[in-house]
């Protein structure tokens, strides 16, 4: 428990999930309603994911509301950011709000019966939306299979040079490979491979999971040939013509989807408790490629106006960022939801629920379209890797030589490290751009 807290007295306002979407949620309706009795409450002491997200600052930090604190933060924010970073820096603005955090697993919401509003923010799993929405989807869609391969180099790693040797070498391949390279730390390189692959090799490889992956050099007998064939091939072009040097048994392997999901409602009422549940983030719904950090955020500046409404007892009129330009685009903001607030008949949480339809049905369209793309280009890779008249192709004797995993010691791609045990590397070694915002 972070801040001291009375266990006996009911929180006006709960939020289950004290990740960054509900950490952002918590410290907006406390910026705007500092008298609320408002707790966190998060299972976990420390928080655990560690990926990389891209942030689109300008649409998604557009209109929150007026606080040098929050507005310092955002500035300071970098639009590539580590989780973990963004988490540690929402705990320390919670802390100088006095947000109090209890580290709890929740498992019912019984203890919260008196709580006017009740907030799950705690991701795709959300016990939140098992509990009170009993699970309902109004959509839920696998779009794309991804094999993610991790290790790390000696050195600086370096991608190939394209046309010389990346699309010659892509075309060979049966999956379509995607490459992203970390930052050299203490002379080693992060590199993470996603291969697209088929739901056929997916069911074959879906044991490797992040929180038990398979490794290259002892589960090689349960990775099927075709995509053990791709990876060797890559291997050994980027050993030859990148000069990669591959730290011994650093290669991690998991299989992970790429999907989207839509709760059916994201707003319930009680009428015998005269309470709200809403759902935010993940919680709502999820999708890939980059969009989901910054959908919940969104989320959560239309949540805090629409609970800042139901509380209008407990609002400060003094909550100024002293930058003119905030002040501002939040004032826009807070007008055109107070209009939205009027034509759902000044039911504000009514406002918020046709606010996530909108945006998830957007976003849904979005990420389908952009796994068509992702299919088009895998159909036009395996086109262009097959038709004779072919210009720009490795010869069939370097195809052959690639496919051979080299294992004498004068050839080896594999630096030898004694001090490292890369059996327990952990994703704070990972200083790389991912491509996939997952949702697993």
């Amino acid at each position: 428990m972070s801040n001291l807290i009375d266990e006996e007295q009911s929180p006006q306002i709960v939020v289950i999930g004290g990740g960054p979407v509900g950490l952002f949620t918590a410290i907006q309706i406390k910026i705007l309603l500092p008298q609320v009795n408002l707790v966190i409450y998060e299972k976990h002491q420390q928080y655990e994911r560690n990926h990389i997200l891209r942030l689109n600052k300008m649409r998604t930090f557009f209109g929150l509301p007026p606080s040098l604190l929050l507005k310092n933060m955002i500035d300071n924010l970098p639009s590539v950011v580590r989780t973990s970073v963004l988490e540690s820096q929402l705990l320390e603005l919670s802390k100088q709000l006095q947000i109090p955090i209890v580290h709890r697993n929740i498992e019912n919401l019984n203890q919260f019966s008196d709580s006017r509003v009740i907030i799950g923010a705690d991701g795709s799993h959300s016990i939140v939306r098992q509990l009170v929405f009993n699970n309902k989807m109004e959509y839920e869609k696998v779009l794309k299979y991804v094999i993610e391969i991790k290790y790390e180099v000696n050195g600086q790693g370096q991608k190939l040079d394209f046309i010389k040797y990346q699309y010659r070498t892509q075309k060979q391949l049966k999956y379509l490979v995607d490459e992203h390279i970390g930052t050299q730390k203490e002379n080693r390189t992060p590199i993470t491979l996603h291969l697209l692959i088929d739901k056929q090799i997916y069911e074959q490889m879906k044991s490797a999971t992040f929180k038990q992956p398979y490794y290259l050099h002892s589960h090689q007998h349960l990775i099927p040939k075709d995509l053990l064939e791709t990876i060797t091939i890559w291997f050994n072009v980027k050993k030859d013509y990148a000069n990669e040097q591959r730290i011994e048994n650093s290669e991690k392997i998991t299989c992970i989807t790429l999907a989207v999901y839509q709760s059916s409602e994201f707003v319930y009422y009680n009428e015998e408790k005269k309470q709200y549940t809403c759902l935010v983030g993940d919680a709502a719904f999820g999708v890939p490629f980059f969009r989901s950090l910054n959908n919940g955020i969104m989320c959560s500046k239309k949540l805090s106006l629409c609970i800042h409404s139901c509380f209008r007892e407990y609002s400060s009129q003094t909550y100024r960022s002293g930058h003119l330009l905030t002040n501002l685009k939040f004032a826009l903001k807070k007008a055109k939801n107070e209009l939205h607030y009027l034509i759902n008949w000044n039911k504000p949480l009514n406002a918020y629920n046709q606010y996530v339809h909108a945006l998830a049905n957007v976003e849904v369209i979005f990420a389908e379209k952009k796994a068509a793309l992702l299919f088009v280009i895998e159909v036009m890779n395996k086109i262009t890797g097959t038709v004779p008249w072919q210009v720009n192709k490795w010869s069939s004797s370097k195809v052959e030589k690639f496919k051979q995993t080299k294992n004498d010691n004068n050839e080896s791609e594999i630096i030898m490290n004694d001090d490292v045990d890369t059996m327990e590397m952990d994703d704070e070694n990972y200083e790389l751009v991912q491509e996939f915002d997952l949702v697993t």
